[in-house]
């Protein structure tokens, strides 16, 4: 019986800070290298605090685009608010803000396909600024015996 073994890397600097977004805004990362073996997963950590009591959709959406080749991204928003091509874009999921107190919850990259390269987008949906926010990653690798 083959026996698979996980271990997951330390979280790490911050690969997007969220900073003062707009409601309604998106923001990308820099392209983010995940290396030539591609690990199993990626654990995503997201938080943030709204800037003021939430209305609307009191969300934080996250999103990927991904690259082959580290310059072909796939289509869809990146920064400012056009919304034309959301739709191209890679759904992660969403954190829910219902309040106006510190937000934090964990994604996986799992069910996207696999690229060596990817950037994340994060749209505003809370119907306020942000007031402080951070996407931290950390690789999930295997090994079996």
């Amino acid at each position: 019986m083959v026996t698979v073994t996980q271990a997951q890397a330390s979280r790490s600097a911050s690969v997007l800070v969220l900073g003062t977004l707009a409601s309604g805004a998106y923001k990308a990362s820099s392209p983010i290298d995940l290396g030539a073996a591609v690990p199993l997963d990626v654990t995503l950590e997201v938080e943030c605090v709204p800037g003021a009591a939430t209305s609307g959709n009191k969300q934080l959406v996250l999103f990927a685009k991904l690259s082959l080749d580290n310059s072909n991204f796939g289509s869809g928003p990146e920064n400012l608010t056009a919304t034309t091509n959301e739709a191209d874009l890679h759904y992660i999921g969403a954190l829910s803000c219902n309040d106006n107190s510190t937000h934090r919850k964990f994604f996986s990259l799992q069910s996207l396909p696999v690229t060596r390269y990817l950037k994340l987008v994060v749209k505003n949906d809370m119907g306020v600024s942000i007031a402080f926010g951070n996407i931290y990653t950390a690789a999930i690798t295997g090994v079996s015996a």
